[in-house]
C-alpha cells in the first residue's frame, strides 16, 4: 500500500514517514495517523485528510509495514552535526589504500551531496544483497570511522551523521564487512541520527544512542 521509496512508522499515535526520494521526513498529526491506519489496513476509504499525501499510495501493494513505537525516551535538544566527539581511541591503523580509497567514495558520494539519496540508499542495498561478508575485525573499522571523521574536518565538505554513515557503510561493503547501517528518529523535538553497526556493535558513536531512537530504517 505505501511505496517502496517510503518508510512509516507510528511514534506515539503519529506517524512519521522518511522520503527516500526527496531526502526529507513528512509528520501527520494524530487524525490523519488514524485515517492512514485505516486506510492501509483496509478498514476504511480514502480519507480527504490524507489528500496531501496521495503520492504514498500504490494500491497495488499488499502491505502496511508502518511499524509501532510507543513511549518511545528520546533525547532532547541534542546536536547530530557533530559526530566528531564519538571518536573511540585507534587500536591500529588503516593501510594507505584503504586510506585513499576512503577519500575516493567521499567525494563520488558527496559531490552534489543533497542529491540522489534514493539512489545512494538503493545502491547500498543492492552491494550488500550481493556481497559475501567475509571480514569481522572491528578495531579495523572503528579506524575506518575515526578517519572519515579526521578527514571530513579537512575536506569542502560539510558532513553530519548521515554522510559519516553512508561512506563508512560503501567503504565496509567493499571491504566485504558485516555491518548495518540504521537511521532512527525521535518526535520532539524531531532529531534524525544515522549510525553503522557491526556484530549489533555500534561503530564510532554513543553506544546506547540505538536504544533511545525508533529506527525507520536499517539495511
Amino acid at each position: 500500500m505505501i511505496r517502496n521509496d517510503y518508510y512509516a512508522i507510528n511514534l506515539d499515535g503519529e506517524i512519521v514517514i522518511l522520503d527516500l526520494r526527496s531526502n526529507c521526513f513528512h509528520f501527520l498529526d494524530k487524525e490523519q495517523t488514524v485515517a492512514m491506519d485505516n486506510y492501509v489496513n483496509g478498514s476504511s476509504t480514502f480519507d480527504s485528510k490524507l489528500d496531501d499525501y496521495t503520492f504514498l499510495f500504490d494500491k497495488s501493494l499488499k502491505s502496511s509495514n508502518i511499524i509501532k513505537y510507543d513511549d518511545i525516551e528520546g533525547i532532547d535538544n541534542y546536536s547530530w552535526s557533530d559526530v566528531s566527539h564519538f571518536i573511540n581511541k585507534d587500536v591500529q591503523d588503516i593501510n594507505i589504500k584503504d586510506k585513499i580509497f576512503i577519500v575516493i567514495i567521499y567525494f563520488i558520494l558527496f559531490t552534489g551531496k543533497d542529491y540522489f539519496f534514493k539512489q545512494k540508499i538503493n545502491l547500498l542495498k543492492f552491494l550488500k544483497k550481493n556481497t559475501k561478508v567475509v571480514n569481522n575485525n572491528l578495531d579495523y573499522v572503528n579506524s575506518a570511522a575515526n578517519f572519515i571523521h579526521h578527514i571530513s574536518s579537512r575536506l569542502p565538505f560539510n558532513l553530519k551523521c548521515l554522510e559519516n554513515s553512508l561512506i563508512l557503510a560503501y567503504f565496509l561493503t567493499f571491504k566485504k564487512y558485516n555491518f548495518n547501517l540504521k537511521i532512527g528518529v525521535q518526535k520532539y523535538d524531531f532529531l534524525s541520527h544515522a549510525w553503522i553497526e557491526v556484530d549489533d556493535i555500534v561503530v564510532s558513536d554513543m553506544p546506547d544512542l540505538s536504544k533511545k531512537l525508533a529506527i525507520i530504517l536499517a539495511i
